[in-house]
């Protein structure tokens, strides 16, 4: 055999190890799912309205402010409308399937929601599995907390007119830190008290999120299935993810009450997460909690894909973003 031949197959015998390792790396770990995703955009490109400039004028932004938690990427963006006296605050948090994503991918609500009058706090959480399950909720508290002293300190926040607020992972967030402030059997199964005022929390607003991780479980299509077991291994730190203890808790709709506050819900119909709005929605109504919806018909408006509300550039983003702000006017008074 010459040096050459011997060459080639030790090459082929070191990309086979190589390929071999990598294989073993993507069963024994979430992390190859995680790391791509971080690796590519996990939210829409930022696009303000066609007014962008005369909004921009109207608003004051406050960037990485930092809030104290026993986790990182503990900061928060703060968007004020200028000259304000004591804004109600909307606390957003971002989407990223719960391992990926910035609070940057919000800042044309947060800069929008100013200019109209509000002030949005927009915060980052550690990701998981470096941070699993629950806690972004810990986080929320923290950044409640921050914001409650700073408010106290003379930010010109009205923190007894709140509304929470996600996209995405971030909606189910939301949508569960409005169930830690409403169903005390749910603050105390999670260990967490937020610290607002009773009856300060007005309304939840939720973009395109998933509400009842359990329905994941029948997923047909193999690729699917194995991105959300990655995802789910990720967020609840272990590979079982299915017999989590806490798994209950992410099923929001199952612990709805009537004390949920009025809620707006909207979603895509193409790759997203239409019928755990719709399913949301209906419980809520069952509650007898004042809720708004949008959705698209197909036949009408054609594929409208997840996160659409963030392309403020085109009319379905503009008619949400309407909705939004009628639904904020209803219930921040």
């Amino acid at each position: 055999m010459t040096g050459f031949e011997i060459g080639c197959l030790a090459a082929a015998g070191a990309l086979a190890l190589a390929a071999l390792g990598y294989a073993v790396y993507f069963l024994c770990s979430p992390m190859p799912v995680v790391k791509r995703l971080r690796r590519g955009p996990c939210e829409e490109p930022v696009e303000l309205p066609g007014d962008a400039a005369a909004l921009l004028a109207r608003v004051t932004v406050q960037r990485d402010l930092v809030y104290p938690s026993d986790y990182g990427k503990n900061t928060l963006d703060l968007y004020l409308p200028k000259d304000a006296q004591a804004a109600p605050l909307v606390l957003w948090v971002h989407g990223g399937a719960f391992v990926a994503g910035d609070k940057n991918g919000v800042k044309n609500w947060g800069v929008t929601l100013a200019a109209n009058g509000y002030a949005v706090a927009a915060i980052n959480y550690e990701w998981a599995p470096e941070a699993p399950y629950p806690a972004p909720l810990f986080q929320i508290a923290d950044a409640l907390r921050f914001l409650t002293k700073y408010a106290a300190e003379g930010a010109p926040l009205d923190m007894g007119r709140l509304a929470f607020a996600g996209d995405s992972a971030g909606a189910h967030m939301a949508a569960q830190a409005v169930l830690l402030a409403t169903n005390p059997a749910f603050s105390e199964r999670l260990g967490i008290r937020l610290p607002i005022a009773k009856n300060a929390l007005r309304c939840a607003l939720l973009y395109c999120g998933p509400y009842d991780l359990e329905r994941f479980f029948g997923i047909k299509n193999r690729v699917l299935r194995l991105f959300i077991s990655r995802i789910g291994w990720s967020y609840f730190g272990r590979r079982d993810w299915k017999n989590a203890p806490l798994l209950d808790t992410v099923t929001v709709p199952r612990y709805v009450t009537r004390d949920f506050v009025p809620t707006y819900i909207t979603d895509g119909n193409t790759f997203s997460f239409e019928s755990h709005g719709r399913a949301l929605g209906e419980r809520l109504r069952e509650a007898g909690v004042k809720t708004a919806e949008r959705y698209f018909d197909k036949a009408q408006f054609g594929e409208v894909m997840h996160e659409y509300q963030l392309r403020l550039h085109e009319k379905n983003a503009q008619d949400c973003l309407a909705d939004t702000l009628q639904f904020l006017a209803e219930t921040m008074q």
